[in-house]
């Protein structure tokens, strides 16, 4: 069950719960003193997002740290991990769960959204993944909202049914803010029916401080049993989308010494068994090694490991493992997506592969694995630079702090 850390008022601010249409009065401008105390005070924040997520707890962690009242909105029942911050107020709610329209469904959702929220008193109601999250935000009645899309829940979710882009739509349309960690989103968003003039381009951002070029780390290099190997770390969840099947295939082209790890975190058993089965017909199973969750601190130290970074999905925006691999320095290849175009389209362009392409990922791989030393080093500093100017998670942050407060300047 979910701790009840639930979130308190500081008097400071005042929910916005609507039962009907928006009225069309015209509202009034705020105050000198209003806007004043906007950019100054604290902000009270609540979250409909997965609080699981690493990319979720550093955006609301960043915040919490940052002196703002942060409340995360979390379905009844939930099992919460443990490393939340204690300043960081969870809320339950009972979500809307079925699987078509359900009136009685929507109104006790809404009710219970509205009572957490009446609760929570706060000024802005954040919303991650449109999918779920943001469909819940525009239920809640609540204002004003703001919704983040991730990938897959703009770019397959909004554009696969009828019901997908109603709801997409539906709930786009009325967001005082909506970011997208990539140009692409950004767009996609806006076609799905966000306001253009309220869409901005946010990352989740990378700690570029914390990934960042270092010595090979030999412990962790012996304790996976990787000494005098090449390492290829495919670093995304072992599922479906992220085809680590066509990793294997082009590892089995490469020489032996050439061996690919991957990360148990958040795989279905099954995905790992069958990809065990994959290697052992292709004969890579003493060349595949699959590391268990390791803690966040540690992530950095893996890409270390690794001469080349994969990253081959079907469907993408903006991954983090790519700007952690760029930030410290190793170099990637990645399937020719446009989010990922992106970054490494005038990077390095010979890195992008076609989707699926099996021997495209290899020719790929093995140019990585034998480009000369000076080339490399000016494609790390390079990569390094990039990942600094555009993806550091404080800049980042820092700007959608600004966008919040922008918001609630508006009439």
């Amino acid at each position: 069950m979910i701790p009840q850390r639930s979130g308190r008022s500081d008097g400071r601010s005042r929910p916005h719960l609507q039962s009907g249409p928006m009225p069309t009065t015209q509202a009034s401008q705020p105050s000198s003193d209003a806007t004043r105390e906007i950019g100054e005070r604290p902000l009270s924040l609540a979250f409909l997002a997965d609080p699981n997520s690493i990319h979720t707890r550093r955006w609301v962690g960043w915040f919490a740290a940052r002196g703002h009242r942060v409340t995360m909105l979390v379905p009844e029942g939930l099992a919460l991990d443990a490393g939340l911050p204690d300043s960081i107020a969870v809320e339950p709610f009972t979500p809307y769960t079925s699987s078509r329209f359900h009136l009685l469904g929507a109104i006790r959702a809404r009710r219970s959204l509205g009572r957490a929220l009446r609760r929570i008193e706060p000024d802005i109601l954040h919303a991650h993944y449109l999918t779920g999250h943001g469909w819940h935000a525009r239920m809640s009645g609540f204002r004003p909202y703001a919704i983040t899309v991730w990938g897959n829940d703009i770019l397959i979710t909004a554009r696969s049914t009828r019901r997908g882009r109603l709801y997409a739509r539906w709930s786009l349309g009325p967001a005082g803010l909506v970011t997208g960690d990539s140009n692409e989103l950004v767009r996609a968003a806006v076609a799905a029916g966000a306001r253009a003039d309220r869409t901005h381009l946010i990352q989740f951002g990378v700690d570029t401080a914390r990934f960042s070029p270092g010595p090979d780390p030999a412990a962790l290099r012996a304790r996976f049993g990787l000494v005098g190997r090449r390492v290829i770390f495919s670093p995304r969840s072992i599922a479906p989308l992220y085809r680590h099947d066509v990793v294997l295939d082009a590892v089995a082209g490469l020489p032996a010494d050439v061996c690919v790890v991957m990360t148990r975190y958040l795989a279905r058993e099954s995905e790992v068994e069958a990809l065990q089965r994959r290697a052992a017909e292709l004969g890579l199973s003493d060349r595949m090694v699959i590391v268990p969750k390791v803690a966040h601190d540690e992530m950095a130290d893996i890409y270390r490991l690794a001469d080349v970074v994969v990253s081959v999905p079907f469907t993408d925006g903006t991954p983090v493992t790519l700007l952690e691999a760029l930030s410290t320095g190793r170099p990637v290849v990645a399937t020719d997506l446009p989010s990922v175009r992106e970054w490494l389209g005038d990077l390095d362009p010979g890195s992008l592969v076609p989707v699926g392409d099996v021997a495209a990922t290899a020719r790929a791989i093995a140019a990585a694995l034998i480009r000369p030393a000076d080339e490399q080093a000016d494609l790390a500093r390079r990569g390094r630079q990039l990942s600094e100017e555009r993806a550091g998670h404080d800049r980042n942050m820092a700007s959608a702090e600004t966008l919040y407060r922008d918001l609630l300047r508006r009439p």
